[in-house]
């Protein structure tokens, strides 16, 4: 990777979850899909067929160890918390420990669910109906969380080393390396 992309791909990553996610990656994915912007909050992309998409995006980081130490050593530590000393590639996501949330899930506000697993050197692409989130069929799948805390409205989903097969197998759609992304920012 160039040291712009490099730069692009680690300004994603240290971006708050509200703005890598709304504000960045939102506008890529419909620019790449072609999708247009909805005229409501309530949901992402309007798609083809007047489907209504929402899109999630999740940082895949290594799992930070809270380690009992000194003081000093707690100060020293926490370089090992950043975010950019955490990044996985995607060949070591089937052996590595690492923090992936899909979360504030709200099921009755879109058609599909587009959801984005950001690694250190590409993303990956994954789309599930509806009617495919429920515990019987999508992994770690628990019914409540979000603002709408309601059992059924609102929920979320861990992906982790033991499940991320099911997710590759089952809803994966497309992989982007971080130069194509780069290529798609410059056109929104």
């Amino acid at each position: 990777m160039k040291k712009q992309v490099i730069q692009f791909r680690n300004g994603i990553f240290l971006a708050p979850s509200r703005t890598y996610g709304e504000s960045y990656m939102e506008p890529i994915i419909r620019k790449y899909f072609g999708w247009n912007k909805p005229p409501t909050n309530e949901y992402d992309a309007d798609a083809e067929n007047s489907e209504r998409v929402e899109i999630k995006s999740v940082k895949v980081l290594k799992q930070y160890k809270n380690k009992k130490s000194s003081l000093v050593e707690q100060i020293i530590l926490q370089s090992e918390k950043s975010v950019l000393n955490r990044l996985i590639p995607f060949n070591e996501c089937m052996n590595s420990d690492y923090d992936c949330n899909v979360q504030n899930v709200k099921r009755d506000h879109f058609d599909k669910l587009l959801y984005v697993m950001l690694f250190e050197d590409c993303l990956k692409i994954f789309i599930t109906n509806t009617s495919e989130i429920n515990g019987d069929n999508l992994p770690n799948w628990s019914d409540k969380h979000g603002r709408y805390d309601e059992l059924g409205k609102s929920g979320q989903f861990f992906i982790k080393k033991n499940n991320i097969d099911w997710h590759i197998k089952n809803n994966l759609q497309v992989t982007l390396t971080w130069d194509e992304v780069y290529e798609i920012a410059k056109k929104v």
